[in-house]
């Protein structure tokens, strides 16, 4: 009798344990997407800075002010326009730019930013069979001591009058400013000229060398998009436990995952970064 007590009590305080750990497990999963102003879905890997710890992931953390959703990156706040769950892609645009054609982002941000694994996107869409694509084309902000004529560059000086401070006259201090859509190859730029910064667009232009200021300032408004694909399949991968650790750096570990990444995006074969095998590829396309 007091055998079959003893086993009962077992087993009572087995189906207990079960059932708690089955609550839990039914806990950490229950997450329900958010909302924010026009973005109507915010589910995983997004979440709200106010939702559940266990829902989403911090590195994709989102603030929802006055209505608008934003993400900050390199500490400068950009509205969030779009999140497309199927392209794992969210458009973004600057939070400072106002609604006129002379108005210009103030920091950059281009593809390099996203080539260390500082942040957890890319700027090229990888979720194609082909290879990756490029997301966005660049804008290139630069100013020069004296009057370019090329049709590879649209002026701005109207914009901002920009001056600098020196002892000389008007004529030698004055700095003429201008802007380029694409590319810009080192052979293009001139001499004592600089580039003051430069933004992303995933606007499609049709003819990037025969384009107006308020069409720019119209690609600046509607925003880049960044890509999150190589971390859902970093993840994804995990769990199916066909990844292994090659290497840490820094803290931060890289992986050796099967198809149909390729093993190289994430820096398993000669250490390459993500940036590094996406221009190699370019390259060699």
């Amino acid at each position: 009798m007091l055998r079959e007590t003893f086993l009962l009590e077992c087993l009572s305080s087995l189906i207990i344990v079960q059932l708690l750990q089955t609550s839990s497990a039914s806990h950490n999963t229950q997450c329900n997407s958010s909302a924010c102003g026009k973005i109507p879905i915010i589910s995983y890997p997004f979440r709200l800075k106010e939702d559940p710890q266990h829902c989403g992931e911090s590195s994709y953390e989102l603030v929802c002010e006055d209505n608008t959703a934003s993400l900050y990156l390199n500490s400068n706040k950009y509205h969030v326009q779009a999140i497309d769950y199927l392209n794992f892609t969210i458009r973004l645009v600057d939070a400072a730019l106002k609604n006129y054609s002379c108005s210009f982002p103030q920091y950059s941000l281009s593809q390099y930013d996203f080539g260390n694994y500082k942040y957890p996107f890319s700027t090229y869409n990888l979720n194609k069979s082909e290879g990756p694509r490029e997301l966005n084309c660049p804008i290139t902000f630069m100013s020069c001591p004296y009057h370019v004529n090329s049709s590879l560059f649209l002026e701005t000086s109207h914009c901002d009058n920009r001056f600098y401070a020196s002892n000389a006259s008007y004529s030698s201090t004055r700095r003429y400013t201008y802007v380029k859509v694409g590319h810009l190859n080192a052979s293009a730029m001139r001499d004592m000229c600089s580039i003051d910064l430069i933004v992303m667009t995933s606007w499609p232009f049709k003819d990037v060398n025969n384009i107006s200021l308020s069409e720019i300032h119209g690609s600046l408004i509607y925003g880049f998009e960044l890509s999150w694909y190589a971390t859902v399949e970093i993840s994804n991968c995990k769990k199916k436990k066909i990844c292994k650790v090659c290497y840490s750096d820094r803290g931060r570990d890289f992986y050796l995952c099967g198809a149909p990444l390729k093993e190289i995006i994430f820096g398993c074969k000669d250490s390459f970064t993500l940036l590094d095998w996406n221009i190699s590829y370019l390259r060699h396309k």
